[in-house]
């Protein structure tokens, strides 16, 4: 019987919520890079978010924003829960964070502190 999830997801989602993000990075493009059909562009997704999450812990806000503004669009395209990840309360999350550090962008001010999201598998 298959496992029901790619190990390496799983490891990815652990990374990530450790805030490990260049190794969530790491992980998630083996997947991606080996990818050919519909999932390509949620792991694309996933490792953009998880990069800006990266930029946003060394200061630099328009990566974070690039690179989250990006990551939200790919994942736009996927249903709530994809691949047993929940998504619509990620991806909330996230918006509300590129919303904040946007502001923080534009009045030319320091780099916001932020409540960082979680990746969670559907129970």
């Amino acid at each position: 019987m298959e496992a029901p999830y790619d190990p390496r997801l799983l490891k990815g989602i652990e990374e990530f919520n450790q805030g490990l993000y260049f190794q969530c990075h790491e992980t998630l493009e083996q997947v991606w890079l080996e990818e050919n059909g519909e999932d390509r562009l949620f792991y694309q997704g996933i490792i953009q978010i998880a990069v800006g999450y990266l930029k946003w812990e060394e200061g630099v806000m328009m990566g974070s924003i690039k690179l989250w503004r990006s990551g939200l669009e790919k994942l736009a395209a996927y249903p709530a829960v994809h691949l047993g990840v929940r998504l619509d309360s990620f991806i909330d999350h996230v918006r509300g964070n590129l919303g904040e550090i946007e502001i923080a962008h534009r009045k030319g001010g320091i780099v916001p502190q932020l409540r960082v999201p979680r990746l969670s598998l559907e129970a």
